[in-house]
């Protein structure tokens, strides 16, 4: 409470009123680690040179005074310490909560247990499986399966690492195993959808600056939050042409990410937040383009905002509810954005900055309706070639039945191949030939590979491999293994041949009548 005479007036009436000490600028290092790691609540910042300006000081907090004995809480406060330079600032709070319901449970179990070497497997079932758990306020939470995973998780890391360096109060034997976690559930990309942003932006006028100028950053860039909400002052920049460009640190893989282009409302949007900081302090000493008098926009308070303004404009998802907004759904909304506009995968990687471009898939989900049709136009095209699975969903397609249709681009990731798509049926049983027989089987090229001149560069540079190979196996007189390369180098020919052939002279009925 910031209004003194009003928290007079509460403590009077007998409440009890946190004091909340308001720290600006960077918490210094502690000058003795020693004194800060004998106390049961610990501030992160104080024990490590770097940490995200954009959380409170919650998010860095290890409140160990969850663990009653002494002896106990030394050994789990000692496992963290050791962690120090290994994780970042903000999972050292992320684990503790993790582990909090098991370590609870343990302290009211079993008081008066100095350490986890007296830990049996039969002792610690109960308490793994315990539906809910009650915090030290008295406050009773759910145990969902992703939280008893992460605790799972957390505490088998502990353990083993315990175990490893030869602890003493280390578990004597493993208690945690693989089969005891939750099989984790794949989330689906989350990309804030398209009405909803729409809904956003009609009501733009009612955010705060800090959050409306955030909000264009994110939603064209695609940033993290935690990159956007630390740009410099000077992140603005042109190019050649005279394009405005984002210079932007990627936190998260610790390096420079590449410039990106921007449209001219985001450069605007720069240049208003660069107008609004002009005479606010440094605290931090780095120039931040969303700093504020206390030190740096916060993410929370972010959050909050966007959510107030659901509520205030009525901002309502699919269901007609009030929508919950999440910032990171920007960063989906955009990869999203890019891929059904046509962008490859690779474009789109490098423009998120990912590592991987399974990262890529995972934030970025294909319109399964364009996708649909796209892949419809090509089994009607001329362009397509394949045997007899290909010409059934083309006479499928004809009487007007989408059915199969469906089932193929629902599963179409899974059934691509360097060299075109496998309609091999998700039903049927698995396909024993693998994909060394999709030129080989029938005798031929499979039945139910499809192919379109877009995967002739594949097939011909394995192609080339292949007669390296073979010319190696004559060589040596490997007969069987030359003679298994020589079919499918003749399979990938019959297909190229396929491919460049006019529709109507191209084989009707490759591999069969099925």
């Amino acid at each position: 409470m910031r209004d003194e005479v009003f928290r007079a007036r509460v403590e009077a009436l007998g409440m009890k009123v946190r004091q909340r000490q308001v720290v600006q600028g960077v918490i210094p290092l502690a000058e003795h680690p020693e004194e800060e790691w004998r106390k049961d609540t610990i501030d992160v910042r104080r024990l490590a040179a770097e940490y995200p300006k954009h959380h409170s000081a919650a998010a860095f907090t290890l409140d160990f005074s969850c663990i009653p004995h002494p002896d106990l809480r030394a050994l789990v406060k000692r496992y963290f310490r050791a962690k120090l330079g290994f994780w970042e600032a903000v999972s050292f709070n992320r684990m503790l909560n993790s582990m909090k319901p098991f370590l609870v449970a343990v302290g009211q179990t079993y008081p008066d247990m100095p350490s986890f070497a007296e830990l049996t497997r039969e002792m610690i079932e109960p308490l793994l499986m315990r539906p809910s758990w009650t915090d030290q306020q008295g406050r009773r939470w759910a145990i969902s399966a992703h939280k008893r995973g992460l605790m799972l998780g957390a505490l088998h890391t502990m353990f083993t690492y315990m175990q490893r360096h030869g602890w003493e109060g280390a578990p004597a034997r493993p208690l945690i195993y693989d089969e005891d976690r939750p099989k984790p559930i794949k989330r689906r990309p989350r990309p804030l959808p398209q009405a909803v942003f729409e809904q956003l932006e009609a009501h733009a006028h009612l955010l705060p600056p800090y959050a409306r100028h955030l909000m264009v950053i994110l939603s064209v860039a695609g940033l993290r939050a935690e990159d956007a909400m630390h740009l410099a002052e000077e992140c603005l920049d042109y190019d050649a042409a005279g394009d405005p460009r984002l210079l932007w640190y990627n936190h998260k893989m610790k390096r420079d990410g590449r410039p990106l282009p921007i449209t001219t409302e985001v450069a605007e949007a720069i240049e208003r937040q660069r107008e609004l900081v002009k005479e606010i302090p440094d605290v931090f000493g780095k120039r931040y383009l969303f700093r504020t008098k206390r030190g740096l926009y916060r993410f929370a308070r972010f959050c909050a905002h966007l959510n107030h303004v659901a509520q205030k404009g009525s901002i309502v998802g699919e269901g007609g509810q009030v929508y919950h907004f999440k910032p990171h759904q920007f960063r989906h909304m955009v990869g999203t954005a890019m891929i059904n506009n046509g962008m490859g995968i690779a474009d789109v990687m490098a423009y998120l900055d990912h590592m991987s471009p399974e990262m890529t898939l995972q934030y970025a989900e294909i319109d399964d309706n364009k996708l649909k049709q796209k892949f419809k136009a090509l089994v009607r095209s001329r362009q397509a070639v394949g045997g007899a699975a290909l010409k059934a969903l083309k006479d499928q397609l004809e009487k007007g039945d989408e059915s199969e249709l469906d089932w193929v681009v629902a599963n179409l990731r899974k059934l691509s191949l360097p060299w075109g798509q496998c309609l091999h049926h998700a039903k049927a049983n698995k396909c024993p030939y693998g994909q060394n027989a999709c030129f080989t089987k029938d005798h031929g090229p499979c039945h139910k590979l499809v192919t379109t001149p877009e995967h002739a560069p594949v097939i011909i540079a394995t192609m080339e491999d292949l007669k390296k190979s073979k010319q190696i196996a004559d060589e040596k007189g490997w007969e069987m293994y030359a003679t298994d390369l020589a079919d499918q180098i003749r399979g990938m020919e019959l297909v190229l041949a396929e491919v460049h052939l006019p529709a109507d002279q191209r084989s009707k009925n490759r591999g069969g009548t099925q």
